[in-house]
């Protein structure tokens, strides 16, 4: 009788210990899920952000000239200059006819970056 007392309690002992080995575990994949989590929340409101930067813009380049009535000529113009910005601003530059570190500049620094 006394043998299965004692495996009884080892047992017990075995399946507390797992338990709390698995609450721990449970915490630190609780913890990792929310740091990640947390990182791509913070990447979606800067893509939100950017994403309403880009449409102000484009409003402002493109929808208000044309409500102003202005020739097409220059809402051409806007629009070009709306998108070698907005290209400028996926290359990660300021400016608009910088050159590159390396030298480059105008169509041969574009066709470096663009993928087609």
């Amino acid at each position: 009788m006394d043998i299965v007392q004692n495996i009884r309690d080892i047992m017990i002992s075995l399946y507390l210990i797992l338990a709390a080995l698995l609450t721990l575990a449970m915490l630190l994949f609780a913890f990792l899920l929310y740091r990640a989590m947390r990182a791509l929340l913070a990447s979606l409101i800067r893509t939100a952000d950017n994403f309403g930067k880009v449409s102000d813009a484009a409003v402002e380049h493109v929808v208000t000239p044309l409500k102003e009535g202005a020739s097409a000529a220059s809402v051409a113009g806007n629009a070009l200059g709306f998108i070698t910005g907005f290209i400028s601003g996926l290359r990660g530059r300021k400016g608009g006819d910088k050159a590159d570190e390396g030298g480059e500049s105008g169509l041969r620094a574009l066709r470096r970056w663009l993928p087609f």
